[in-house]
Protein backbone atom coordinates (compact mmCIF):
# COMPACT_ATOMS: atom_id res chain seq x y z
CA UNK A 1 0.00 0.00 0.00
CA UNK A 2 2.93 2.24 0.85
CA UNK A 3 4.05 1.57 -2.50
CA UNK A 4 1.05 2.16 -4.21
CA UNK A 5 0.71 5.58 -1.93
CA UNK A 6 4.24 6.61 -2.96
CA UNK A 7 3.86 5.37 -6.77
CA UNK A 8 0.56 7.79 -7.24
CA UNK A 9 3.38 10.82 -6.01
CA UNK A 10 5.15 9.89 -8.71
CA UNK A 11 2.55 9.89 -11.39
CA UNK A 12 1.89 13.22 -10.29
CA UNK A 13 5.35 14.40 -10.62
CA UNK A 14 5.20 13.42 -13.93
CA UNK A 15 3.01 14.73 -15.57
CA UNK A 16 1.94 17.54 -13.59
CA UNK A 17 -0.41 19.87 -16.19
CA UNK A 18 -2.67 16.47 -16.80
CA UNK A 19 -6.00 16.20 -15.41
CA UNK A 20 -7.03 12.98 -16.39
CA UNK A 21 -3.66 11.60 -14.96
CA UNK A 22 -3.76 13.64 -11.56
CA UNK A 23 -7.14 12.59 -10.99
CA UNK A 24 -6.16 8.88 -11.29
CA UNK A 25 -2.96 9.67 -8.92
CA UNK A 26 -5.53 11.23 -6.55
CA UNK A 27 -8.16 8.07 -6.77
CA UNK A 28 -4.89 5.56 -6.32
CA UNK A 29 -3.40 7.97 -3.58
CA UNK A 30 -6.81 7.60 -1.47
CA UNK A 31 -7.23 3.70 -2.42
CA UNK A 32 -3.63 3.46 -0.66
CA UNK A 33 -4.29 5.60 1.92
CA UNK A 34 -7.53 4.48 3.54
CA UNK A 35 -6.02 0.86 3.00
CA UNK A 36 -2.50 1.67 4.51
CA UNK A 37 -4.22 2.92 7.46
CA UNK A 38 -6.37 -0.07 8.20
CA UNK A 39 -3.24 -2.05 7.44
CA UNK A 40 -1.42 0.36 10.21
CA UNK A 41 -4.27 -0.54 12.77
CA UNK A 42 -3.99 -4.11 12.11
CA UNK A 43 -0.36 -3.72 12.66
CA UNK A 44 -0.65 -1.90 15.95
CA UNK A 45 -3.00 -4.55 17.73
CA UNK A 46 -0.20 -7.21 16.25
CA UNK A 47 3.00 -5.21 17.82
CA UNK A 48 1.03 -4.59 20.98
CA UNK A 49 -0.61 -7.96 21.75
CA UNK A 50 -1.41 -7.37 25.52
CA UNK A 51 -2.66 -3.87 25.33
CA UNK A 52 -5.35 -2.94 22.64
CA UNK A 53 -5.88 -0.02 23.89
CA UNK A 54 -2.38 1.32 22.43
CA UNK A 55 -2.20 -0.44 19.28
CA UNK A 56 -4.36 1.60 17.15
CA UNK A 57 -3.21 4.99 18.51
CA UNK A 58 0.16 4.52 18.04
CA UNK A 59 -0.01 4.19 14.42
CA UNK A 60 -2.30 6.86 13.95
CA UNK A 61 -0.88 9.06 15.94
CA UNK A 62 2.20 8.51 13.26
CA UNK A 63 -0.09 9.71 10.92
CA UNK A 64 -1.38 12.79 12.07
CA UNK A 65 2.57 13.78 12.97
CA UNK A 66 3.33 12.67 9.34
CA UNK A 67 0.75 15.05 7.87
CA UNK A 68 1.40 17.44 10.29
CA UNK A 69 4.68 17.46 9.71
CA UNK A 70 5.24 16.22 5.57
CA UNK A 71 2.87 19.61 4.33
CA UNK A 72 5.05 22.04 5.38
CA UNK A 73 7.85 19.97 4.21
CA UNK A 74 6.55 19.17 0.78
CA UNK A 75 5.49 22.91 0.54
CA UNK A 76 9.03 24.42 1.73
CA UNK A 77 10.15 21.72 -1.10
CA UNK A 78 7.98 23.08 -3.77
CA UNK A 79 9.13 26.52 -3.06
CA UNK A 80 12.84 25.80 -3.36
CA UNK A 81 12.62 22.88 -6.09
CA UNK A 82 9.14 22.96 -8.53
CA UNK A 83 6.39 20.61 -8.19
CA UNK A 84 7.76 17.66 -9.87
CA UNK A 85 11.23 17.33 -7.93
CA UNK A 86 9.06 17.81 -4.61
CA UNK A 87 7.12 14.72 -5.21
CA UNK A 88 9.38 12.83 -6.42
CA UNK A 89 11.57 13.42 -3.38
CA UNK A 90 8.74 12.20 -1.33
CA UNK A 91 8.05 9.35 -3.33
CA UNK A 92 11.81 7.73 -3.16
CA UNK A 93 11.27 8.54 0.26
CA UNK A 94 8.23 6.34 0.74
CA UNK A 95 9.14 3.66 -1.57
CA UNK A 96 12.57 3.26 0.63
CA UNK A 97 10.30 2.75 3.76
CA UNK A 98 8.53 -0.06 2.17
CA UNK A 99 11.18 -1.49 0.66
CA UNK A 100 12.57 -1.88 4.18
CA UNK A 101 9.24 -2.50 5.87
CA UNK A 102 10.15 -6.13 6.17
CA UNK A 103 12.89 -5.56 8.70
CA UNK A 104 9.91 -3.97 11.21
CA UNK A 105 9.90 -6.26 13.99
CA UNK A 106 6.76 -8.62 14.46
CA UNK A 107 5.89 -7.68 17.96
CA UNK A 108 7.07 -5.57 20.64
CA UNK A 109 7.42 -7.77 24.33
CA UNK A 110 5.82 -6.40 26.97
CA UNK A 111 7.55 -8.76 29.43
CA UNK A 112 8.61 -6.92 33.41
CA UNK A 113 12.11 -7.02 33.34
CA UNK A 114 12.28 -10.22 35.87
CA UNK A 115 10.23 -12.26 33.76
CA UNK A 116 12.33 -14.33 31.44
CA UNK A 117 11.15 -15.16 27.73
CA UNK A 118 9.62 -18.24 26.73
CA UNK A 119 10.29 -20.34 24.17
CA UNK A 120 10.00 -19.18 20.74
CA UNK A 121 6.32 -20.69 19.68
CA UNK A 122 3.88 -20.25 16.97
CA UNK A 123 3.17 -17.05 16.68
CA UNK A 124 -0.47 -16.52 16.69
CA UNK A 125 -1.35 -13.06 14.53
CA UNK A 126 -4.52 -11.21 13.85
CA UNK A 127 -7.35 -9.73 15.77
CA UNK A 128 -8.96 -13.05 17.14
CA UNK A 129 -5.40 -13.51 18.34
CA UNK A 130 -5.06 -9.93 19.84
CA UNK A 131 -8.21 -10.61 21.38
CA UNK A 132 -7.05 -13.63 23.21
CA UNK A 133 -3.86 -12.09 24.92
CA UNK A 134 -5.78 -8.65 25.87
CA UNK A 135 -8.36 -10.79 27.97
CA UNK A 136 -5.72 -13.68 30.15
CA UNK A 137 -4.94 -12.57 33.47
CA UNK A 138 -0.80 -13.31 34.75
CA UNK A 139 -1.94 -17.16 35.03
CA UNK A 140 -3.36 -17.17 31.25
CA UNK A 141 -6.94 -17.41 32.86
CA UNK A 142 -9.84 -15.39 31.21
CA UNK A 143 -9.88 -12.22 32.81
CA UNK A 144 -14.01 -11.83 34.62
CA UNK A 145 -15.64 -8.73 33.70
CA UNK A 146 -16.10 -6.30 36.37
CA UNK A 147 -19.92 -6.78 37.20
CA UNK A 148 -19.24 -10.66 37.54
CA UNK A 149 -16.87 -10.39 40.38
CA UNK A 150 -19.14 -7.34 42.23
CA UNK A 151 -21.90 -10.22 42.03
CA UNK A 152 -19.62 -13.22 43.43
CA UNK A 153 -18.34 -10.87 46.04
Amino acid sequence: MLMMLSSSLVLLAASPGQLALAMFSAMVFGLAYMSLTGLYLMTGIRLLPGRLSMGPVLPFMACALGQAVGSPVIGVLVDRLEYADAFSIFSVVGILVAVLSPLYPGHIDYLAEEEEPQPAEAEDTGLQAAYDHQLLDENGDPIKPVAEDAETS
